[in-house]
């Protein structure tokens, strides 16, 4: 009885394996057919199903770990590894390639020793061909540079920018505006089909705005185009962007939008010299002057694969010819992602040549004497043995953002920041943020903002374009340099500014306020205001600590200081001067959103306003301009820091005249519907002249009048051109319109029973400081 149950449980058990092995055959059979096709998402679960009911053919498990070794995400590709190596220990005939496919996502796991045993064996199995060998004398090469470079890692944390720019695609190529304040970067998102087709996936530029420290949610940029777009790079100020097309023939090239508001331009060609119609260029950077470009592509005259090169604008506006940065920067390898930071001597890039410690690496090189140094590996943990690029450094050196496709992101490549160490951090340049509004209307209104260095024979450095919608500008200067801002605001006349940068060793902020306004006599305009506010940093090292103070508050916002931790530990030290910086840290606010333009309320605001008169010839002379070929007259020059502390003197000034002389006066009559000056009154006028040549410090009001007949129109403007004509007469005598004041009433409400009355001029000596 108990054999026949043995058996019987034999029999059974022998079904069942051979209907196992019936399924797992139907399994490895289907995942064949999707790795024929090369639908590796789709044979992968197959391969992987059959290997854990027990399928031990090594040629099964080498198949699964090419499907793994397919997906973009590097957190996948490294599951090939135990499936690899299975395959090498236990098969025969597997591809002569298995050990350096092993080697290479070991190195991408940061596995590094394993990594260069496999390389090694490579080499071995492969010695008598010499391309195999050079192959993987090359990856034995990086391996060790990972090696060197990861035993001495830089005092930097890296940080993922998490769930509110990163997604479980591709997100890449980030790129900052100088003052942190815009970023836009690449997305590689799912195509819905209602924009291009043809792809399953299609790039996007996505854009995000950073509020006092918090990044908003990322929108698309609409760019119409049948092919991918990208993010290529930024102006400084975040007012242009350049971006990659595709076409149909064009392997790529750079064209330019233009930020007004919330809203981008349409793509244009950033110049004629750039794109080559036939070879590709991928990305660019331009220096906050406008003045250089660099950008990266594969044409020919290069050192091989994709190079960098710049191009100059020359002194009558046209681009230089393209110039190959040379084999100090560009290996035989690719060098993409060019980006010169703001100090214009610090090239950022990304290469797969040099000294690179796996996949792409970021490096670095600086502007000694008019040539470029080596560039240096920006070593571990910026870099690692995966994919890191597209680097962008602010511009006062404390942050910077890349993309990676290094383990442990959320996606196939994230997007990453830093906060650089001290001792690189600070960069001795200014960065001027402004505003131009006008202040009758609280508006903005198209400017154009012409910088001109004085130390170079006042030749024209760059143009700039406010943001018409906002009015907000930025300028970033070198240290110890003298500069005139003429600006032209559309409904008033040219102006100039004088900007005399200190010769600071640090980073040095200045924010600034324009205000414009009208002045009128009569409905006439006879001159404009011009009111500058700055809100700076003086060059103290009270002022050093308040700039590390926003840095520290920047990390204390971000989440790279674990606030929790630090408060638990300075309240068991009882530290409470530590508490109540730390709590000053969490409510700190960014200089630029802390700014309180009310010299009431802000000490540290340096305040002046110089009112221009169109018909002085001595100090409101014009001055004529040539600026890039074009010739501006314009109003002249205000030395804001001497004006203001000129204005901050005469506050409290008085006028020396004879009191007597306030009381001197006339009453002006004109004849029903009339406006003309009868020369009865021309004595009157000349005694009142006297006074006001006497005393420089007196003026005159003059007031209109008209009688009640008519409508309020028409008496307000015959009032008006009575004023006006006793105005002219005063100031064809000599007297400025800076020393009259005038007002315009209309119909006399008070005189409607005597006409005569209502149709008068008044004119009165008044003290101009006390007005």
């Amino acid at each position: 009885m108990m054999r026949k149950a043995i058996n019987l449980l034999i029999i059974l058990f022998t079904v069942q394996a051979a209907v196992f092995a019936q399924a797992n055959k139907k399994t490895l059979s289907e995942a064949e057919r999707f790795y024929g096709i090369k639908a590796y998402d789709q044979a992968l679960p197959l391969f992987v199903e059959a290997i854990k009911a027990g399928e031990k053919d090594p040629m099964v498990h080498y198949k699964a770990g090419v499907c793994y070794q397919k997906s973009p995400n590097t957190n996948e590709q490294i599951k090939a590894i135990p499936y690899w190596e299975y395959a090498l220990q236990n098969g025969k005939g597997m591809p002569n390639t298995l050990a350096y496919d092993l080697g290479e996502i070991l190195l991408k796991d940061e596995n590094l020793q394993k990594a260069l045993n496999s390389f090694t064996q490579y080499k071995e199995l492969n010695k008598a061909d010499k391309a195999a060998v050079a192959k993987a004398d090359k990856a034995i090469d990086i391996t060790n540079n990972a090696i060197a470079l990861m035993s001495v890692p830089r005092n930097i944390k890296v940080s993922n920018f998490g769930s509110i720019i990163n997604t479980s695609y591709t997100e890449y190529n980030p790129v900052v505006s100088a003052d942190e304040s815009v970023m836009a970067f690449t997305a590689l998102r799912p195509n819905t089909g209602k924009t291009r087709s043809g792809d399953a996936f299609i790039e996007e530029v996505y854009i995000s705005y950073n509020h006092a420290g918090t990044w908003s949610e990322p929108k698309v940029i609409p760019i119409a185009s049948a092919y991918n777009v990208g993010t290529a790079g930024i102006s400084s100020d975040g007012q242009k962007m350049l971006i990659f097309m595709g076409g149909v023939t064009d392997p790529g090239s750079l064209f330019m939008i233009s930020k007004s508001g919330d809203s981008w331009s349409k793509p244009a060609l950033i110049n004629n010299v750039i794109n080559h119609p036939k070879f590709l260029e991928s990305t660019a950077s331009i220096t906050p002057d406008g003045k250089t470009i660099y950008f990266a592509s594969d044409r020919p005259g290069g050192q091989g694969g994709l190079d960098i090169w710049k191009t100059q604008m020359q002194g009558n506006g046209s681009w230089s010819s393209p110039v190959n940065l040379g084999p100090e920067i560009n290996s035989k390898a690719n060098e993409d992602a060019p980006f010169i930071h703001p100090d214009q001597k610090t090239l950022f890039f990304t290469s797969d040549g040099h000294n690179t410690m796996g996949g792409r690496d970021v490096f670095v090189s600086r502007l000694v004497a008019n040539k470029w140094k080596a560039p240096e590996n920006m070593g571990f943990p910026i870099n690692t043995t995966a994919n890191d690029n597209y680097f962008t450094l602010i511009a006062d050196g404390t942050r910077a953002y890349f993309s990676s496709d290094r383990k442990g992101g959320l996606g196939d490549q994230d997007i990453y920041f830093l906060d650089m160490p001290e001792d690189a951090a600070n960069i001795p340049l200014t960065m001027i943020k402004g505003k131009i509004l006008n202040a009758e209307t609280g508006k903005p209104m198209p400017t154009k903002i012409y910088l001109v260095d004085n130390q170079t024979n006042k030749k024209l450095d760059f143009v700039y374009d406010p943001d018409p919608e906002t009015g907000n500008y930025l300028v970033i200067l070198p240290p110890a340099k003298n500069y005139d801002m003429i600006i032209e605001s559309e409904g008033f006349l040219p102006y100039t500014l004088n900007i005399n940068v200190p010769n600071q060793d640090y980073f040095y902020e200045l924010y600034q306020m324009i205000n414009l306004k009208t002045i009128k006599q009569f409905d006439v305009v006879v001159g404009q205001e011009v009111q500058v506010k700055n809100a700076f940093y003086d060059t103290d090292q009270e002022v050093k600590a308040d700039l590390r103070k926003t840095h520290e508050a920047k990390l204390v916002k971000s989440g790279n200081v674990d606030v929790y931790d630090m408060m638990l530990d300075l309240m068991a030290a009882d530290d409470k001067e530590g508490i109540a910086y730390l709590i000053d840290l969490i409510e700190h606010t960014d200089p630029i959103d802390g700014v309180v333009f009310d010299e009431s309320k802000n000490e540290k605001m340096e305040v002046a306003a110089r009112t221009y008169y169109y018909d002085e010839s001595d100090e409101s002379k014009f001055e004529q301009k040539n600026v890039g070929g074009k010739t501006i007259f314009s109003l002249p020059t205000m030395f804001v820091a001497e004006e203001a502390k000129k204005q901050k003197e005469q506050g409290t000034k008085k006028s020396q005249f004879d009191q007597s002389a306030l009381t001197k006066s006339a009453k002006i009559y004109f004849d029903a519907g009339k406006s003309d000056l009868k020369a009865q009154y021309n004595a009157e006028l000349d005694n009142l002249l006297s006074v006001l040549t006497k005393y420089q410090d007196l003026g005159v009001e003059i007031s209109g009048f008209a009688s009640a007949e008519g409508s309020e129109e028409l008496n307000r403007e015959l009032s008006n051109k009575r004023a006006i004509a006793v105005l002219d007469y005063i100031n064809h005598k000599g007297i400025v319109r800076r020393r009259i004041v005038a007002k315009g009433y209309g119909a006399s409400k008070d005189q409607v029973s005597n006409k005569e009355e209502g149709r008068r001029v008044e004119v009165k000596i008044v003290d101009l400081n006390a007005k």
